[in-house]
């Protein structure tokens, strides 16, 4: 009876081990391979985000701007398996805005090829890949496990700003119309020149015909937001614009001559990629630009 026993406690021994060990790698598999998991998972989501954002900015209306849209998302450098890896085929869709809140898309608009580029600002990308496992193989059928995430990005309307303005604004010619009389590719005064400068029609091609700008107040000189040369300086080569500006509301502007905004102007220009293009549109066409030579003013 003792012999027995004796047999019996063995066999349950190696019962209990055969069963420890299965745990054992059962969890250890779980570990390391979902801890790459959730790794990978977070490289993905990181594309994805950066994807929509870069699709997003190219988006104009034009079917250009939709085959842009698609090689920015299809060529952002975030990689997978800590870094080594591109992303390949992602899906990328894009919706039109919904009508009761255009600050969202229209879940029905979503399509990859919009038959008319026409008010497309929304983007969606989907990205999956395939992440290997190892230990886990032991318990589950299966050598890979498929990782996903999405990502949607917008153009939305802001209507206050915050820093970004450079420190000058043009007259309007037609202060009623929608595009306050401006038209694109004409040029026009930022800093009106005081006294007799004037009186010499010394304005730019775009205002020459005007009236609007033969009777100025002191302080309609181009000038807002501040009478410092150094803040006004800071606000065009560094972004540190003191005054928010809302649409709609007034352009406060100020008065006095400043003599080191030309200074500030061709630090900001040489700070370009592309500092030789003479227009807009050469300046898109190159391809080659960061944008510093592109500011917005009120």
């Amino acid at each position: 009876m003792k012999i027995n026993r004796r047999k019996r406690e063995r066999g349950y021994v190696l019962s209990a081990t055969s069963l420890s060990l299965v745990v054992i790698i059962s969890s250890a598999g779980l570990a390391v391979d979902m801890g790459r998991v959730y790794v990978v998972r977070s490289e993905v989501q990181a594309y994805a985000d950066a994807a929509a954002l870069a699709a997003a900015a190219q988006l104009n209306g034009t079917s250009a701007g939709i085959t842009a849209a698609q090689s920015a998302a299809q060529n952002v450098p975030n990689k997978w398996n800590f870094g080594t890896q591109a992303i390949s085929n992602p899906d990328i869709q894009f919706a039109q805005p919904n009508a009761l809140n255009t600050n969202q898309p229209d879940g029905s608009t979503w399509t990859h090829s919009p038959v008319s580029a026409a008010n497309y600002i929304f983007v969606q990308v989907a990205a999956n890949v395939n992440v290997p496992i190892t230990l886990m193989q032991s318990v589950v059928p299966q050598s890979t496990m498929q990782v996903s995430a999405s990502a949607q990005a917008g153009q939305v309307m802001v209507t206050t700003y915050q820093d970004g303005l450079i420190p000058f604004s043009p007259i309007a010619p037609s202060p009623g119309a929608s595009d306050y009389g401006l038209q694109a590719g004409q040029l026009y005064t930022l800093r009106y020149p005081s006294g007799g400068g004037l009186k010499k029609g010394n304005v730019c091609s775009g205002d020459q015909n005007g009236a609007y700008w033969q009777n100025l107040p002191s302080q309609d000189k181009g000038f807002w937001g501040s009478n410092s040369a150094a803040a006004l300086r800071g606000e065009i080569v560094d972004d540190t614009q003191l005054v928010p500006i809302t649409i709609g509301g007034d352009v406060p502007l100020v008065g006095g001559v400043k003599n080191t905004e030309g200074t500030a102007l061709n630090t900001r220009v040489l700070e370009d990629s592309d500092a030789t293009s003479t227009t807009y549109a050469q300046y898109l066409l190159n391809g080659q630009g960061n944008g510093r030579r592109v500011m917005a003013l009120p």
